[in-house]
């Protein structure tokens, strides 16, 4: 009797097997699918902004904000999984309101099998600490995940600030930086905030860089900008009011 039970849970086993089989099949076909689709969303995405674009950033060093930036990118398309991109960013000369080149950047965006895209971000620059122009650079990586409304990230890196006491800038810290980028209507949008920190000795600061970055498509950066404005001096002879540079990061 035993043995008759036995051979009839062996059957049973035996019928449900290519059930078993097909459910696996197809959650492993639905896996694929949806990272297929995240990867053509993300892939997508970078191959609709491929091009020239000029823009305008908005930024604040630990909720203080900054005059207006300007920049020119360039997004190419390397291959099938690879992009990259190069900023250059200005600021308006005081006297002649004429652009001046403050910092560069390159983004190198790769599309993982995951669907996730993975900026790897370098530049260098100006950014005001204390209120105080100092020269920067950056190294981070972001991985972008697709949501509704664009492309969110995560990410962390190096800053490196020259010119603070005691050396506290040399190896300042990323320690979180998120991103989200949007692409409605021919306007693109990148915002992102950086929480970084330094140390050194016994000293130890952290600031909070916040930025949105607004572009069309252009190559010509003049079709943005109007001349500063200006105040008296209180001696008849007009001057410009004094500005404050943020950091780029992008």
């Amino acid at each position: 009797m035993l043995i008759h039970r036995s051979s009839r849970l062996g059957a049973l086993g035996t019928t449900n097997r290519p059930m078993l089989l097909v459910v696996v099949a197809l959650a492993a076909l639905i896996i694929a699918q949806a990272a297929s689709a995240a990867a053509n969303d993300a892939r997508s995405f970078f191959a609709n902004i491929t091009g020239e674009w000029i823009g305008t950033c908005r930024q604040s060093t630990n909720g203080k904000q900054a005059d207006d930036k300007y920049f020119h990118a360039v997004v190419r398309q390397v291959d099938a999984n690879t992009f990259s991109s190069s900023f250059d960013y200005y600021r308006l000369d005081d006297n002649t309101g004429k652009p001046i080149p403050i910092g560069t950047s390159s983004v190198i965006t790769t599309i993982g099998p995951n669907g996730a895209a993975q900026n790897r971000i370098q530049g260098k620059g100006i950014m005001m600490v204390d209120a105080k122009p100092k020269q920067q650079q950056h190294d981070f990586k972001e991985v972008l995940n697709s949501a509704s409304d664009g492309l969110h990230g995560q990410g962390t890196g190096t800053l490196s600030v020259f010119g603070m006491p005691f050396g506290l800038g040399r190896n300042g810290k990323i320690k979180k930086a998120t991103s989200s980028w949007s692409l409605n209507d021919g306007l693109l949008t990148v915002n992102q905030s950086i929480l970084a920190g330094f140390r050194a000795l016994f000293f130890s600061k952290n600031f909070n860089f916040d930025a949105c970055y607004t572009a069309r498509r252009g190559s010509d950066i003049a079709t943005l900008i109007t001349r500063p404005p200006r105040v008296s001096s209180g001696s008849g002879a007009p001057t410009v009011r004094p500005r404050t540079i943020g950091a780029s990061f992008r």
